[in-house]
């Protein structure tokens, strides 16, 4: 699996300097450094760079690894943050102990992406990260 098509994982500041990631196709679930709550922003928003103007992570992925996720953890099929017709700017809570293992996480992901590993071995960071978002999401959402 190619994943430089499918996802990728960046700094806030290199995402903004990175025209490819900054189209209408990619979802993208964002979190500052020093801030309370995590963003998904469905594909076909725009992200507004004034409102997350300070340090933090960009997840971003395609329709093709959303379908593969969704393939992968069916119970998450339609359901709370990846909704179909869900909100298409979701905010989750972030608190201290999700924002560590995110970013930790995130780090993860940035340097396997750096060292060329293997697709399944990039999406098992990715999906770690998606399955957080979206079960906070589910517990504050219910």
């Amino acid at each position: 699996m190619d994943t430089s098509f499918l996802l990728d994982i960046k700094r806030l500041d290199d995402y903004y300097r990175n025209l490819r990631f900054q189209t209408g196709i990619w979802s993208r679930l964002v979190w500052l450094d020093k801030g309370r709550q995590l963003v998904f922003i469905h594909s076909g928003i725009d992200l507004d760079p004034q409102q997350f103007s300070e340090e933090g992570w960009i997840l971003s992925f395609n329709e093709l690894f959303l379908q593969d996720f969704l393939q992968r953890y069916p119970e998450h099929y339609n359901h709370s943050l990846l909704l179909e017709k869900g909100p298409v700017y979701a905010t989750i809570p972030l608190t201290e102990p999700l924002k560590k293992e995110l970013n930790e996480l995130a780090a993860l992901l940035s340097q396997a992406i750096k060292n060329g590993q293997s697709g399944l071995y990039l999406q098992s960071y990715a999906d770690l990260i998606l399955l957080n978002a979206n079960n906070t999401y589910a517990k504050v959402d219910s």
